[in-house]
């Protein structure tokens, strides 16, 4: 079977640290028919610089999977040797947790970008309804698609990702960012976290909310629910229903590998009432996983100060229900 393929404006964006949504600067380019599928072109969006944490924090890398089961090829355009150094440490860390038999392609660039910008990154698309899907009607990131069909679908990398070589306040170090700094490390295991999967296609405009794409959802979006066990895919698609819902506070993943890792709860997610794009539903909440618990590295913003070297037993269960 043929995959059907597309790219999505604002696979990755940022707001206050960094962040990450489908969707986060509006609708997808029309679909185009192609002999591979579908596709439409993506864009990136910047990750921005936050406030300090008035006192630093840190979190361990996990004391599992020192084996590497993954392989990333990563190509570099201008990066420092510290900040090459930082990023291919977050890139060995994630070797350790997934397991694919293809290799994971990244093209990253460090270049001077806008004042306060930190960088960007995301899948360079989706595909749905190749050989070997997990599930039929559901779009999921490249990296995992690859896995699954057991080679890769497209010559693009899987993952586009560029970093500020600008930036005055970067910790490249091993060891804990000193206030006042952002762990380079640390924001590119978060980044490089969405663009292998975690996100959704949930984006609210005006007073109309949605929770797929061009009619279907991500495989993120199939475990996405309100509190009480209600799942978002249940709502009308572009209603105003769940436009609501997706501004209430109020919503959660849950898989029994979330509650298994989560004292047998749904994982709540990061829904303000009122839509950040790039922040909202595609992140775990930060009141419930805040800075220096075990779960802060994908929550919606990462202070100066802050130091995050695992992905933390709920991310991982979630990113065992997006196919991993």
């Amino acid at each position: 079977m043929a995959a059907a393929r597309v790219f999505w404006a604002g696979l990755a964006t940022a707001t206050i640290a960094v962040t990450a949504a489908l969707g986060s600067s509006g609708a997808a380019a029309s679909p185009t028919a192609t002999t591979s599928g579908i596709s439409a072109p993506a864009t990136l969006v910047p990750v921005y610089a936050g406030a300090d944490l008035t006192t630093p924090t840190y979190v361990a890398e996990a004391p599992v999977g020192k084996v590497a089961t993954a392989t990333f090829v990563v190509t570099y355009h201008g990066f420092s040797a510290p900040a090459k150094a930082a990023f291919q440490r977050a890139v060995s860390y994630w070797s350790t947790q997934l397991v694919s038999s293809v290799p994971i392609t990244l093209d990253a660039t460090f270049t001077a970008l806008a004042p306060g910008v930190l960088g960007s990154a995301g899948p360079t698309g989706l595909y749905r309804d190749f050989t070997g899907a997990p599930a039929a009607g559901t779009w999921y990131v490249d990296a995992v698609a690859n896995k699954h069909f057991g080679s890769q679908i497209n010559t693009l990398p899987d993952i586009n990702a560029n970093f500020s070589s600008a930036f005055s306040n970067w910790y490249f170090g091993t060891g804990r960012a000193p206030a006042g700094t952002y762990d380079f490390q640390s924001v590119v295991t978060h980044e490089l976290g969405h663009g292998l999967g975690f996100l959704g296609a949930g984006r609210v405009s005006g007073s109309t909310g949605t929770v797929r794409l061009s009619g279907l959802p991500t495989a993120y979006d199939r475990f996405t629910e309100i509190g009480s066990g209600k799942k978002l895919l249940t709502y009308p698609d572009a209603s105003a229903q769940l436009a609501s819902v997706l501004q209430s506070n109020n919503v959660v993943i849950d898989t029994p590998a979330v509650r298994a890792a989560h004292a047998n709860k749904p994982a709540k997610l990061y829904a303000p009432t009122t839509w950040r794009q790039g922040s909202s539903y595609s992140h775990l909440d930060e009141a419930s996983f805040p800075p220096g618990t075990a779960d802060s590295l994908m929550t919606y913003a990462l202070g100066s100060g802050e130091t995050i070297r695992s992905e933390g037993p709920v991310t991982r269960a979630i990113f065992k229900a997006v196919g991993w």
